[in-house]
């Protein structure tokens, strides 16, 4: 599984998000920039689901999608 372009975007695009995503993760924004550039499987988590979908108003199937091999 990986992050969809949609939810890349949103992360990519909006601050307020992305520090979200550092309080839950406890790593710096560098670290959720380096994430989001590689579509880390991290952002995959539950924990990072959740906080994507509650802020952007994204269902599950919106934010996640299969990776092509």
């Amino acid at each position: 599984m990986a992050l969809s372009e949609k939810a890349l975007k949103a992360i990519r695009t909006d601050s307020n998000l992305r520090a979200k995503l550092m309080l839950v993760s406890s790593k710096s924004e560098y670290t959720i920039k380096r994430w989001i550039t590689n579509n880390s499987d991290y952002l995959t988590m539950s924990k990072y689901i959740n906080v994507i979908a509650q802020h952007t108003a994204l269902n599950e199937s919106e934010i996640l999608e299969h990776r092509k091999h």
